[in-house]
């Protein structure tokens, strides 16, 4: 595993719509690694190998992670924020937090009062304290637009477990970067394209762009999926949990072929699935993906994760390195005569 990309990743900011920074760590990494490297006006950064094969396998990961942007600088130099992302509000109050400026970081808080918490904390609640005085003085430090962090990156808290700021999905970044890497060192013959799409958070329209760009003609998904094993409402046996293994989405947007090949190669490989119902949309990038063209077959496989939306989101790295394991297998066994069609052996 390299940890040198991951953690690179996860020291860069990369709040929705203000990807481009992590997005050249990306690029630096892939450059002699990927056949081909394709990139557009919006941010998206396309990792290809093979890129003669006319059949396309799309891998897709966003590299945008949630945060809060300066709406009102106040007289007395405190500012008013608003979320970018579905954000969790409290998990910010009292919080250090770097604003990203054109001039560079600036380190501030996020201020507490002491009744913030007798109601529903909500993003208006919110107030930026950079530690000065006047509006004049905030001027000269920050502007209306800029955005927010928290001031954490990551740390490990054990051999197998990542506590991290952005995991979601930095995470997924770094595991198709990877699945890439061993699946060209492996012979893949498929054409493969690792996309780290932006705009996830907010309004996917990083998958959108790189679906019709590719036009594939299948598709996995990579993201974070809640470790549930906290949550009393999911019993003692319903539920995904770090170190369970990847975790599967099975519902309505996913292609059923797609999916019965997922189970097939986790089994060839001995690496045990989760599974996540999919009644409506799965909130991720396989949305866009799913009906973009004419329709491209998705699969969705996430990666556990607890706090997710928070300054210390948790993955098992035995988990990444299984969905990495199990994406280079359905890679390796794709090819021109698959049929993802599920009704057409029907005729």
């Amino acid at each position: 595993m390299n940890k040198d990309f991951l953690y690179k990743m996860l020291e860069t900011p990369s709040v929705s719509g203000r990807e481009y920074e992590v997005q050249k760590v990306v690029v630096s990494h892939m450059k002699n690694i990927a056949d081909d490297i394709k990139t557009d006006t919006i941010g998206d950064v396309i990792n290809i190998i093979n890129p003669e094969s006319p059949f396309k396998v799309l891998l897709a990961a966003h590299a945008d992670e949630i945060g809060l942007t300066i709406s009102r600088i106040l007289d007395d130099g405190r500012c008013y924020v608003e979320e970018v992302g579905s954000i969790t509000p409290g998990v910010y109050v009292a919080q250090r937090v770097r604003v990203i400026t054109k001039k560079g970081i600036i380190y501030g808080a996020i201020a507490k009062n002491r009744n913030i918490f007798d109601k529903k904390v909500e993003d208006k609640d919110l107030v930026l304290d950079i530690g000065v005085t006047s509006k004049e003085e905030a001027e000269k430090l920050v502007e209306i637009g800029d955005v927010i962090i928290h001031d954490a990156d990551y740390r490990e808290i054990n051999d197998n477990i990542l506590a991290a700021r952005a995991l979601d999905d930095k995470i997924g970044v770094y595991t198709i970067c990877e699945a890439l890497r061993r699946a060209k060192e492996r012979n893949a013959k498929v054409g493969v394209y690792a996309c780290c799409t932006v705009g996830e958070e907010t309004t996917k329209n990083g998958a959108n762009i790189v679906a019709r760009s590719v036009n594939p003609t299948c598709a996995i998904v990579v993201d974070v999926g809640s470790d549930t094993v906290c949550l009393p409402s999911c019993g003692n046996s319903n539920y995904n949990k770090l170190g369970g293994g990847p975790i599967l989405g099975t519902g309505v947007t996913m292609n059923v072929k797609l999916e019965e090949l997922v189970r097939r190669c986790a089994k060839n490989k001995n690496i045990k699935l989760q599974y996540e119902t999919i009644t409506s949309r799965s909130y991720t990038d396989a949305d866009s993906i799913n009906i973009s063209n004419y329709g491209v077959p998705t699969t969705l496989i996430s990666i556990p994760l607890r706090n997710m939306h928070s300054s210390a989101e948790l993955v098992n790295l035995n988990d990444v390195e299984d969905v990495i394991e199990l994406m280079v297998e359905i890679i390796l066994n794709l090819n021109e005569n698959f049929n993802f069609n599920p009704i057409e052996e029907v005729k």
